[in-house]
């Protein structure tokens, strides 16, 4: 999930460990949230919003893929069951 979070940190003067100590969380647990590589838990979440003194909603940035267009990523990826049923009664084009 992109996010705003490296943006905001950087304008309070944090480094990510001094992120990561208000959060009680670690430096390499936030850079892997600013990277966009592990999307916190909503307890990890807040307690950033906290520590940068902003809501959860200013931090992460709303995607704009529609839901179904979300589904058929998910399910590509990990080959749901659901989306090959999907795609074998889809009319060919």
């Amino acid at each position: 999930m992109e996010n705003n979070i490296n943006k905001l940190r950087k304008a309070m003067k944090f480094s990510q460990e001094d992120l990561a100590r208000l959060t009680h969380s670690t430096r390499q647990s936030i850079n892997a949230v600013e990277n966009n590589k592990y999307d916190p838990s909503l307890d990890l979440a807040f307690k950033i919003a906290k520590a940068l003194n902003v809501e959860v909603d200013d931090i992460f940035i709303k995607q704009t893929k529609s839901d179904e267009e979300n589904f058929d990523l998910w399910c590509e990826k990990y080959s749901c069951e659901l989306w090959e049923n999907r795609k074998q009664k889809s009319p060919v084009s």
